[in-house]
């Protein structure tokens, strides 16, 4: 297992992979800063702490930006066994099938995780150069950075499927760009919400009310857990599909 996730980390070095795991970070804490530069005034006379108003802020771009780039990131590092036409020599070897699987999914949650990391840490340096009154909360800066992720995870492993299972990457891409535009629609409805696409929006640790049509106080998002459980259950459904329609592949 060591020796093919080394071999996936040295064929990554051909692919815009990397640079987009940590781009795409960088993207949304630009576009963070630059809207909260513009609203702080407005936004320091609610009753909301600025780093609560922070989160909900980028909320809504975090959940089109990731999902979108786990869509880029899953399709780029499979295109290039499909370009190579390497699948076959790759069968040859002496190794587990479902080790390939599992090192394709480990490269892509690996580079998730640092992403989090970078928007962490990006929170906080916001925070810091618009000068947030209070102490940092680190718990809710933690969540808002990791929790997306969380809710990308069956998006992941169905968007893995999906690019093995096709060589024209065309496909999985249209997909994938399909669900992250859906996604706003998705997630206003309880029903719809159900839909694994619609987890990454519904992943945040705190959410604003809307009364009468006007932004409210920021109050513990309750349906978190609920929404957790489900993304976890998806994406093993879906990793377990792929796994093994991976493994029939390897024997046609």
């Amino acid at each position: 297992m060591n020796h093919v996730i080394a071999s996936d980390q040295l064929k990554m070095k051909r692919t815009f992979i990397k640079p987009i795991s940590f781009l795409f970070p960088f993207l949304i804490l630009l576009l963070s800063f630059l809207i909260l530069s513009m609203q702080k005034e407005s936004m320091t006379s609610q009753v909301n702490s600025m780093w609560e108003s922070m989160v909900v802020l980028t909320h809504f771009i975090i959940m089109f930006v990731i999902p979108m780039a786990i869509t880029i990131m899953v399709s780029n590092l499979i295109s290039l066994e499909h370009q190579n036409n390497s699948w076959k020599l790759l069968f040859a070897l002496p190794i587990s099938k479902f080790s390939f699987y599992f090192s394709k999914l480990y490269m892509i949650l690996k580079l998730c995780f640092l992403s989090g990391i970078v928007i962490f840490l990006g929170f906080i340096v916001i925070g810091k150069i618009l000068n947030f009154k209070g102490d940092i909360p680190y718990a809710l800066l933690l969540g808002e950075a990791f929790l997306p992720f969380l809710g990308t995870f069956p998006i992941i492993t169905f968007q893995l499927w999906l690019s093995i299972r096709f060589k024209n990457q065309a496909f999985p891409i249209a997909i994938g760009v399909f669900g992250t535009v859906c996604m706003f629609f998705l997630q206003m409805n309880k029903i719809t919400s159900m839909f694994f696409w619609a987890y990454p929006a519904l992943m945040t640790p705190v959410k604003q009310l809307i009364i009468d049509g006007n932004l409210a106080e920021i109050v513990p998002n309750g349906d978190l857990g609920f929404y957790t459980l489900l993304s976890i259950v998806f994406g093993l459904i879906f990793m377990v599909i792929g796994m093994f329609d991976f493994s029939r592949q390897s024997t046609e």
